[in-house]
């Protein structure tokens, strides 16, 4: 009988170099390698007869792929795991999902045909011009016609390597990487000021586990990420006082908007800034990691005032008096618009 061939020994070195999967399940922000099955959301076996119709969408590049998902509308599909349930975050309306008791960093979204008003937030389904857009920047642009605002014309469905949120870096009229907003995703926990987002802990949505970094005093990637659809309200100062992009010409110095970067507090004659005395505080940025109290290097960006998906005041404004408990409208102090005007200003002082 002839003799049975030995088998080689295993390659141990992959072993050795210890568990890969560590490495792989954190890359980019959640929809990744360990995070989310495929079967989740595409279609095996397409001509099954229980499954509704396939979509088409973009995956992220200039060329649109065919891709076989569970739901016909991505919104549908996103909000199956993002709408009360306990699987994911909750996004749209109140906050009934596994995380139920997070004052979510980015409040909530409303939707066509949904109870609220479209002016209090990012509306899903909606067909409106992006208010503020340099050029004019419409859903159907990027879904096209007769598809609203969706959940990928933000966030990348399938990740963003160093991406917050998978938050896209070319959304909006942004090109390549100009609105990327990169966090600390290889150790969640651990301040990196090199990063505009510090984490402390990957899988929560509340405020209170979320800071933001300056790595450039002069500009806020989060200000050039919301910049993509809304460039007009966006800007740091020029020598003429210039905000957003609008020329004003002569020697006209106070702003025509606020900043999304460029402006500490206490700097500059005139600004008014000043730390709130509350003990609850919008989120504004740091060059050195120090936010309770604010330095004098703190800076206000977009979501220092707006919530990013939206709330129940008017453009997501955040009315936070600085006193009682923290709500995604503000605080149970905050009522109206000053309150938030007084985390920064003494709106009491003498004109």
């Amino acid at each position: 009988m002839a003799a049975r061939a030995s088998r080689p020994p295993p390659d141990m070195s992959l072993l050795a170099a210890g568990p890969l999967f560590l490495v792989l399940t954190f890359v980019g922000d959640y929809h990744d390698a360990g995070t989310l099955d495929c079967a989740e959301c595409h279609v095996m076996h397409p001509a099954s007869p229980v499954l509704e119709p396939p979509a088409t969408f973009p995956l992220g590049d200039a060329t649109p792929r065919a891709g076989e998902l569970l739901k016909g509308n991505i919104n549908d599909l996103c909000l199956s795991c993002h709408d009360d349930t306990r699987r994911a975050a909750d996004v749209l309306g109140r906050n009934t999902g596994r995380y139920f008791g997070d004052v979510r960093q980015g409040g909530h979204l409303n939707r066509v045909g949904r109870p609220g008003i479209p002016a209090t937030g990012h509306t899903l389904d909606s067909l409106a011009s992006a208010p503020g857009s340099t050029p004019p920047w419409r859903p159907e642009d990027e879904n096209g016609p007769s598809v609203g605002l969706n959940c990928i014309n933000c966030h990348a469905h399938h990740g963003v390597p160093d991406g917050y949120r998978n938050l896209r870096g070319d959304a909006g009229n942004n090109a390549g990487t100009e609105g990327l907003v990169r966090y600390n995703h290889e150790l969640p926990g651990v301040n990196d000021l090199s990063r505009d987002v510090f984490v402390r802990t990957a899988l929560r949505y509340d405020e209170s586990e979320v800071d933001f970094n300056e790595p450039d005093p002069t500009g806020s990637a989060m200000g050039s990420f919301c910049a993509g659809c809304h460039e007009a309200f966006h800007g740091t100062p020029g020598p003429d006082g210039n905000i957003g992009g609008q020329p004003v010409g002569g020697t006209f110095e106070r702003f025509l908007r606020h900043p999304g970067a460029g402006v500490n507090f206490g700097s500059g004659p005139g600004r008014g800034l000043i730390a709130t005395n509350g003990v609850n505080r919008v989120k504004v940025m740091s060059e050195t990691g120090v936010w309770s109290p604010p330095g004098a290097d703190a800076t206000p960006t977009c979501i220092s005032c707006h919530k990013a998906h939206g709330n129940g005041n008017p453009f997501g404004l955040i009315y936070r008096s600085g006193q009682g408990t923290l709500t995604e409208n503000g605080d149970t102090g905050g009522t109206a618009l000053e309150h938030l005007c007084g985390q920064c200003h003494d709106v009491n002082a003498a004109p």
